[in-house]
């Protein structure tokens, strides 16, 4: 393969790369990383027409190699702006400095290979900075997307190394068009780098789009809890392995006390603000393998693995303490009425009597003057 064939096959492949990242930003819900990586996606394909064209137009080259530079420079602004991270200065300065080279080294008719140290000095400072954005957003949740990209910044980074190191031994192989060293090291492998990089920054996008649905599908909007079907399908599945294991479980129904006076004197959205409140003292006061969810309304669901009637005991005093000692908006004193129903060692112990028996003790704490918890007796007596 010569330089020309092996340009050629670079264009190409960036000019899909860039129909791609476009295509995402607009099939997606526009944000800034699909904007930032589109844009790239359009400078490096530009780039690379131009770098390539400058062998007959020479002037070409600053052109081009800025382009690239930039593209760069704007992948790694999506990058800060997929992961939430403040936007940096460095890249644009380092951008800004690369491309004011190039022009100088045209103007003063300097040597091919300072050309190619300052542009691979550039490129291997920006794959070092995205890498170092990338194992920040990751924080060791490797997945095949988070792997396939950091990947390939490595290989692009280890590309420029190696550029650097043939353009200061001014290796002839990096120069000569018909080398196959030069048109690997300037064409094969950087096309190979940045098609990876490109669709591991896709990946990464749509495994977010799919972690969010997922999210939004067992999750309530309003309190970020599991929602009802979501904490019945995970109760019903921590019954079945208390059963097995031969484990303690309990389960509680709570509802907010008074929660219509809240609504009637402050509104609706207070009353949202109130059932949002008590989601996080109730999220704060269960243990870290307790399973807390808003069954509806102001009802919440909670499922306590290896958890006996005992502990049922010191459980609702910690959570009707914390409620009570919270004011919401420092004048509404706050209440609750809490049911627990335990798993019983014999008899029924599906779910959906465990649910019947925590909303029986429910109605009995609320019974009581509410402000209190009630425990289920082992076993309820049907009527004959």
């Amino acid at each position: 393969m010569d330089a020309l064939t092996a340009g050629l096959s670079l264009i190409i492949g960036q000019f899909c790369i860039a129909l791609v990242m476009v295509g995402a930003h607009f099939a997606t819900r526009p944000e800034r990383s699909t904007r930032y990586w589109a844009l790239a996606a359009i400078l490096v394909m530009a780039g690379v027409l131009m770098v390539v064209a400058s062998r007959r137009f020479p002037l070409l080259q600053p052109i081009g190699s800025s382009c690239l530079v930039f593209g760069a420079v704007l992948q790694l602004s999506g990058l800060q702006a997929f992961y939430n991270m403040r936007p940096g200065r460095l890249e644009w300065v380092i951008g800004s400095v690369a491309c004011v080279s190039f022009f100088v080294l045209v103007a003063a008719d300097a040597q091919i290979y300072l050309h190619l140290i300052v542009f691979a000095v550039a490129n291997l400072a920006l794959f070092a900075m995205s890498c170092r954005v990338l194992l920040a957003g990751i924080r060791f949740r490797w997945t095949f997307a988070s792997v396939l990209t950091v990947g390939a910044v490595l290989l692009l980074m280890s590309n420029n190394i190696i550029r650097i190191v043939l353009a200061i031994t001014r290796n002839p192989d990096l120069v000569v068009t018909q080398s196959p060293m030069g048109i690997a090291t300037l064409y094969l492998v950087p096309l190979g780098g940045v098609f990876l990089y490109a669709t591991g920054l896709l990946l990464l996008y749509f495994e977010r789009l799919v972690d969010d649905k997922n999210h939004l599908a067992t999750h309530d909007d309003l309190t970020g809890l599991l929602n009802r079907r979501a904490i019945v399908f995970a109760g019903e599945r921590e019954v079945a392995a208390a059963i097995r294991h031969r484990q303690p479980l309990t389960v509680a129904f709570v509802d907010i006390d008074f929660l219509k006076r809240v609504n009637d004197s402050l509104g609706h959205e207070a009353g949202d603000q109130l059932i949002t409140d008590v989601a996080k003292l109730l999220s704060t006061a269960c243990r870290n393998i307790d399973l807390v969810g808003r069954y509806g309304g102001d009802e919440f669901c909670l499922v306590f693995p290896c958890a006996d009637s005992d502990s049922a005991v010191l459980m609702g005093e910690r959570l009707v303490k914390a409620v009570r000692q919270y004011s919401f908006r420092d004048q509404h004193r706050l209440t609750l009425s809490i049911g627990f129903a335990s798993l019983p060692r014999d008899g029924d112990q599906s779910w959906a009597s465990l649910i019947h028996r925590a909303d029986l003790a429910l109605y009995d704490a609320k019974a009581q003057g509410r402000d209190t918890f009630c425990i289920a007796p082992p076993q309820v007596q049907e009527p004959l």
